[in-house]
């Protein structure tokens, strides 16, 4: 139990205003879409790693590659479950019979990445809003939902994005051509296990029993039934792992400032949000022996040096 246990209203006001302080600096999704984007790289098995170009500090990777042996455990890419030996025939290729010849199917995992994808869609459908009932999300003020929006996606992040969106069809507005994404891409995940499942009737009476054993286990394989993470509970320091993924920003400019940052800077750094009981990590001891699990390279913390 930690000494500062229960957790202590002031400790939380003080880890909140640091907080929204580093968001204004440079907002979540800025600082997620990268971590977004690498993650999708580790889970989809490193392709093309030599000339793949890292856009996070070394410590985050470890922690990704951590995430897929646990939460993305049963995770398999498309590439994997597909694999065209053809591909210019494929791109004419109308019936079930040409694509024996061109191409290899393993039917289970096809069925679990249509299944992981489905399962997720009915998460935001029907028990994301729960969720964000319960922590009273949906209850703001339009003040609060300014404030929000501000630490979420920012002034900067938007306007980069309105300007990409609105460049590919400059004729309709904005919101409309958000929402026609969003939908086309709830419809294709939806069909994708009914058509796919018509697919492997055509193929044999095997790829159907394989393609249904897929689709089982991938359901179970992200979320379960109260809509968790089945991977979580493998991982003892998921706050404090999440934290100091969506924080490394700041930790790289430790990493490479002159001169350089002990793990003692950066302990003094997390110290509010661990006081306030938001990551795990209750004192440098414990920073240490995570700093050296995922190869955070900040010097470790030592005796004064002797003067000359």
């Amino acid at each position: 139990m930690s000494f500062y246990f229960p957790p202590d209203k002031v400790l939380e006001e003080k880890a909140k205003a640091k907080l929204r302080k580093i968001l204004l600096w440079r907002s979540f999704i800025e600082r997620w879409e990268p971590v977004s984007k690498e993650l999708q790289w580790i889970i989809g098995g490193r392709p093309n790693e030599e000339q793949h170009h890292k856009i996070l500090p070394d410590y985050c990777y470890n922690i990704l590659d951590l995430y897929k042996r646990t939460i993305f455990k049963g995770y398999t890419t498309i590439s994997e479950a597909i694999v065209i030996k053809d591909k210019e025939r494929a791109a004419t290729c109308n019936t079930i019979k040409e694509a024996k010849e061109i191409m290899t199917i393993d039917w289970e995992k096809l069925g679990q990445v249509f299944a992981i994808g489905e399962r997720a869609t009915m998460f935001f459908e029907n028990e994301a809003e729960q969720k964000l009932k319960q922590d009273s999300l949906l209850d703001l003020t339009p003040a609060q939902d300014d404030d929000i929006y501000n630490l979420v996606f920012g002034d900067r992040w938007a306007e980069k994005q309105c300007a990409e969106i609105q460049s590919a069809d400059p004729n309709k507005p904005l919101e409309e051509i958000i929402e026609r994404r969003l939908f086309a891409i709830e419809e294709t995940t939806k069909k994708a296990v009914p058509d796919w499942h018509q697919k492997a009737l055509e193929w044999d009476a095997e790829a159907v029993t394989k393609f249904h054993k897929g689709v089982s286990k991938g359901s179970a394989a992200f979320l379960d039934k109260d809509g968790e993470l089945t991977g979580e509970t493998k991982i003892k320091l998921r706050d404090t792992y999440e934290f100091i993924l969506i924080s490394w920003p700041e930790i790289d400019e430790m990493v490479k400032a002159k001169p350089a940052k002990t793990r003692n800077h950066l302990w003094d750094w997390l110290r509010p949000f661990s006081y306030a009981r938001w990551i795990e990590l209750q004192d440098l001891e414990q920073l240490n022996r995570l700093c050296n699990e995922i190869k955070l390279r900040l010097k470790s913390p030592g005796a004064p040096r002797k003067s000359k």
